[in-house]
C-alpha cells in the first residue's frame, strides 16, 4: 500500500476497556497512586482522549471513583444521545462535568485543585492526573520501558527499522520512546507528528518530559531536539478537525489492513505516512514502525464526514503488526 515494509505497535490493543496508549502511560502511575491510597482519580481533557477513556477505565477495575472534566463544545452536544468516548463514560460509572471550552493551563489546573479539593472535603483521598504532576514523569516512564520492549520484538523479527511514526500531543509517549532508543542506542528516528501544536512549542514539552523521567531513572541520558523530528503540518487544521485527507488516510488503512484508526491522532500520522514515502523522505522498501496509539471510540462521532467519498485504496502491501505487551 505505501512502499515501505510496515510493522504497526498495536497500542490500540492494550487491553484496558478498548486499548489505546494511555493505558501504558497509567501502569506506573496507577501503582504509586494506589500504594498511598488513592481512591480518587480527577483528570481534564477533550471528550474523546484516550487518556480520559482509560482513566474511566481504571479506576472502574480497581474500584476507584473518576472525575472526568471535559471541555463544553458544539452547543447542545451533551443533550444529544452520547456517542464514542461519553457512551463509554456513562457505561463504565465516570462522573462527567463540563467546563468552559478555551481553558489555559493555568485555569485547567485551578478548575482540577477545585474538584480535588471538593473530593477531600467528601473524606476522599484524590488525585489529579496531568502531565506537569507526578504523572507526567510516570507517564513517560512507561514508554521508555516500552521502547525496551518494542527493541526486543524488532530483534526477534530480524528487522532493523529507518524509523517510528507516533502521534504526539502532549509528546509524553514520544517523549518515552526517543528517551528509551536514545539510551538503548538504537538508531531508529522518531518521528513525532503533532496533532494540535507547533513544533517550536511542543519541542521542549517533550525534552522537559523526557529529562523528567531520566532523573527518575537515575539516567544520564537526556534528550535534545536534535534526537527526534516534529512533524506540525498536519496540525494546521486544529484537534480534533477531520478533513478529506484525514478521512481518506483512515479509509485507506481500514481497506488495506483491516483496521481502523481514530480521526484524531492517528489519521494524521497515517497522512505524515503517506506523504514522507510519497515525497521520498521516506525511500521506498525501507523498513518503518508505525505506534498505532488507539481512539478508536471517537469514529462514532465523525459519521457524517467518513460515510462519503470513498477512496482506492490499490494494492495492499505486506504488514507485521507488533502486539502491546497488555495485550500478551
Amino acid at each position: 500500500m505505501l512502499g515501505v515494509d510496515l510493522l504497526i505497535k498495536r497500542e490500540d490493543l492494550a487491553g484496558l476497556c478498548v486499548g489505546g496508549n494511555k493505558a501504558r502511560l497509567l501502569e506506573f502511575a496507577l501503582g504509586s497512586l494506589r500504594a498511598k491510597g488513592v481512591d480518587t482519580l480527577i483528570a481534564h481533557a477533550a471528550a474523546q482522549s484516550n487518556k480520559l477513556r482509560d482513566i474511566a477505565a481504571a479506576a472502574a477495575r480497581f474500584g476507584m471513583r473518576a472525575v472526568l472534566l471535559i471541555p463544553a463544545s458544539r452547543g447542545a452536544t451533551e443533550t444529544l444521545p452520547p456517542q464514542g468516548n461519553r457512551l463509554l463514560f456513562d457505561i463504565l460509572g465516570a462522573d462527567v462535568r463540563l467546563v468552559a471550552p478555551n481553558f489555559d493551563a493555568a485555569s485547567i489546573m485551578i478548575s482540577q485543585e477545585e474538584v480535588r479539593d471538593e473530593m477531600a472535603r467528601e473524606g476522599r483521598r484524590p488525585a489529579i492526573l496531568d502531565r506537569r504532576l507526578e504523572y507526567g514523569a510516570d507517564a513517560t516512564i512507561a514508554y521508555v520501558d516500552a521502547a525496551e520492549e518494542l527493541l526486543g520484538q524488532l530483534a526477534a523479527s530480524g528487522k532493523k527499522p529507518h524509523s517510528l511514526f507516533i502521534a504526539a500531543g502532549a509528546g509524553m509517549t514520544a517523549a518515552g520512546l526517543a528517551l528509551g532508543l536514545k539510551h538503548l542506542r538504537s538508531p531508529m528516528r522518531v518521528m513525532a507528528v503533532s496533532t494540535s501544536g507547533r513544533a517550536r512549542d511542543l519541542a521542549p514539552d517533550i525534552e522537559q518530559h523526557a529529562a523528567r523521567a531520566a532523573e527518575r531513572l537515575g539516567l544520564t541520558t537526556r534528550l535534545s531536539s536534535g534526537d527526534f523530528t516534529l512533524i506540525d503540518e498536519y496540525a494546521a487544521s486544529g484537534y480534533g478537525v477531520l478533513t478529506p485527507a484525514l478521512a481518506d488516510a483512515m479509509r485507506l488503512f481500514a481497506r488495506a489492513h483491516g483496521m481502523v484508526i481514530d480521526p484524531v491522532y492517528n489519521a494524521k500520522v497515517a497522512c505524515a505516512l503517506v506523504d514522507k514515502v510519497a515525497d521520498g523522505r521516506i525511500l521506498r522498501g525501507a523498513t518503518v514502525v508505525y505506534v498505532n496509539t488507539g481512539g478508536g471510540p471517537a469514529i462514532y462521532d465523525y459519521s457524517d464526514a467518513l460515510s462519503a467519498d470513498p477512496v482506492d485504496v490499490g494494492v495492499n502491501n505486506d504488514v507485521a503488526a507488533l502486539p502491546s505487551r497488555r495485550n500478551t
